[in-house]
């Protein structure tokens, strides 16, 4: 199959870069466009008020900040992932904000993705099972084929 679209989620983690050496030689060698795709995480508010774990803010405030240095954060991260980006590739970057699977799986839907190249974290044993996996979720729920860089 040739593939002509292909989304690359990057969180800065080596394995979001080692799927990123992966989208760049498929895109090389197909002449495909590449999109490097960034989703920023979802800080909420708490119900009531009172001490909270990470990524739980306790005013509107320290919300729009924390979402202030996501974007910083994933602007930083897309700079350094288009660097690594052959330059003969026609390549694209996004920032988004959402739940990364869905929002990954959205994006790939609405813009006629033909190939979805994550990466894999590695989360073994308990934490695998409670926290899931972003990839593992992407493949389940993707309506594209997905490739997973270990």
């Amino acid at each position: 199959m040739l593939y002509t679209k292909i989304l690359v989620a990057v969180d800065g983690s080596e394995g979001s870069f080692t799927a990123l050496h992966n989208g760049n030689e498929l895109a090389r060698h197909m002449g495909a466009e590449l999109t490097l795709l960034y989703v920023t995480n979802e800080v909420a508010l708490p119900l009531y008020g009172g001490v909270h774990p990470g990524g739980v803010a306790s005013t509107a405030v320290e919300v729009r900040d924390a979402e202030i240095v996501e974007q910083s954060h994933g602007e930083e991260v897309l700079n350094k992932a288009i660097r690594r980006v052959d330059p003969e590739i026609k390549t694209t970057t996004a920032i988004l904000h959402g739940d990364p699977p869905v929002t990954i799986c959205g994006y790939a839907d609405s813009h006629n993705i033909d190939l979805i190249v994550i990466g894999n974290r590695g989360h073994s044993g308990f934490k695998k099972l409670f926290l899931g996996s972003v990839s593992q979720k992407v493949v389940s729920n993707a309506h594209q084929p997905v490739l997973v860089a270990k």
